[in-house]
């Protein structure tokens, strides 16, 4: 298992710069190297040297192995320059300037505002083989004494985690030549050269530098570029991400079906199915499995999409094939879907037209143009499970949001307890990491038993809706449901295109 330490922007900005104060547009392996040194130095793991402090034997050994074992890969999220760079920081600098023949006065200095970059997830820099536990206690220590990388304005929340790089470090890369990103590793001797500018910065001066002088300025430290080589990180090929379901048989309709009836039509197509298939109806399409026999994550899903639904230009019923399913079980799905015609319903029957099948990850629409796709719960979505015992007080509708979405994209996330409500809290917490539930408001409209087909006994059902950013877990075209009545008409997600300035806020 790979090693990782995993840094979160507090407030959603990375600030820094590097050389004469140009924008760093990401924190290299050296900047997390010194950060983690001046922790060392600094923090409460620090042993006393002489009137100040220093690492201690564990710590100066860990940031040795850092030098010795540059990161295999990294990890950078999706990222924005956030203002322009244009503006410029007025400050008084205590000191002492005389211009020409007037007065002494304080001086006012001007430079460059340290813009930085809109950070939407996590950095991270990972190792392929974990380091010796001893290395290893020590940076999962030193991690929470980092209180920022970069400025003092961009606190950040720095653990050890789990993280897949987007970029894998290639040790034959030619500077001169391929792409990627090159970034500034700490080599060996790089702790040293740090501690010994340290020193030399915070030496007492001597006495004639102290004296009266009619100007003064500021003298900025030298930059410690010993113990710094380049790091040529190029972008992983990855797989597109798994979809819940492969593929969808979409069928024309003549009228749209009202919100509050959804999931009583869903109902209605599904005996259809079951009984167009007859005798041995698959489990993918009926739900019923056998006595431990493991069921997958999701079965055949029923929605209904419109009244402008893609790839028919109009009103659809659709039905979602789920991803772990046998050949043998979606050929007799497909028989029978192609013999639907009539469905009868207690508000009247309805015809639909022969199906087209789209891929599940092409069927929405490309995202507008400066636009970033989030996406909305149609018409509403219900809790999937009630709240854990031991959190009924803070469980939110968002941390129920969070798990559904966790149990439709189950595969994605590493092994949680097996059973119980330990599992939910653990799914619920790991899907807070990689995806943003930004509103989630219970629905009051009366007969909420509507928006359900059948639930566990003692449930309460709290319809909601939700508006969510997926992350990385899906593609912008993908079509997919979340929460208990997601195969039968409930939790469809549909897009919601917000304009990037609006997405940036909302991600900080």
């Amino acid at each position: 298992m790979s090693f990782a330490i995993v840094a979160e922007p507090v407030l959603g900005v990375y600030k820094g710069h590097v050389g004469s104060g140009e924008l760093d547009p990401l924190p290299s392996p050296a900047r997390l190297h010194a950060a983690l040194l001046c922790a060392a130095a600094q923090g409460v793991r620090a042993v006393p040297d002489g009137d100040g402090l220093q690492p201690c034997d564990t710590d100066r050994e860990a940031l040795r192995w850092l030098e010795a074992n540059p990161p295999d890969g990294i990890a950078v999220p999706q990222t924005l320059p956030n203002g322009g760079g244009a503006a410029t920081a007025y400050r008084q600098e205590g000191l002492i300037v005389k211009e020409g023949r007037g007065p002494l006065a304080e001086k006012l200095v001007g430079k460059p505002a340290v813009t930085g970059v809109a950070v939407t997830g996590r950095y991270a820099w990972t190792w392929e083989q974990p380091p010796p536990e001893p290395v290893a206690a020590a940076l999962a220590a030193l991690c929470p004494e980092v209180p920022y990388l970069g400025t003092t304005e961009s606190p950040v929340r720095l653990v050890v985690a789990d993280a897949e790089p987007t970029h894998r470090l290639d040790p034959d890369a030619d500077l001169f030549t391929g792409d990627g990103l090159d970034l500034a590793v700490a080599v060996a001797g790089r702790s040293d050269a740090l501690e010994a500018a340290h020193r030399e910065a915070t030496a007492v001066p001597p006495v004639k530098s102290d004296a009266h002088r009619s100007s003064e300025k500021t003298v900025a430290p030298p930059t410690v570029t010993a113990g710094v080589e380049l790091g040529r990180y190029t972008r992983t090929e990855k797989s597109p991400p798994l979809t819940p379901w492969t593929s969808v048989l979409l069928f024309g309709m003549d009228q749209p079906v009202p919100a509050q009836l959804r999931v009583r039509y869903a109902v209605a197509v599904h005996r259809a199915l079951v009984s167009l298939v007859g005798d041995g109806a698959p489990a993918i399409l009926t739900g019923a499995y056998g006595e431990n026999v493991p069921q997958p994550a999701n079965r055949c899903a029923i929605q209904f999409v419109g009244p402008d639904a893609p790839h028919v230009g109009g009103t659809a019923l659709a039905l979602l094939l789920p991803r772990d399913a046998d050949d043998i079980d979606l050929t007799l799905i497909r028989m029978a879907a192609h013999h639907l015609r009539l469905v009868k319903v207690a508000a009247g029957p309805f015809t639909v037209k022969p199906p087209v099948e789209v891929a599940a990850d092409e069927f929405w629409p490309e995202p507008a143009a400066g636009t970033q796709r989030w996406w909305q719960t149609d018409p509403v979505a219900v809790p999937d499970s009630r709240p854990p015992r031991a959190r009924v007080r803070d469980w939110s509708l968002a941390d129920a949001a969070a798990l559904s979405v966790a149990l439709v994209w189950r595969d994605e996330f590493e092994s949680v307890p097996d059973r119980g409500e330990a599992r939910y809290q653990a799914l619920a917490a790991a899907t807070a990491r990689r995806v943003r539930v930004e509103s989630a408001v219970r629905v009051m409209d009366g007969d909420v038993s509507r928006y359900v087909h059948k639930v566990h006994e003692g449930t309460t059902i709290q319809p909601y809706r939700a508006v969510l950013n997926l992350g990385n877990l899906t593609g912008p075209r993908t079509i997919a449901a979340i929460g208990q009545s997601r195969h039968l008409g409930g939790g469809l997600l549909v897009p919601r295109d917000l304009p990037e300035a609006i997405a940036r806020r909302l991600a900080r």
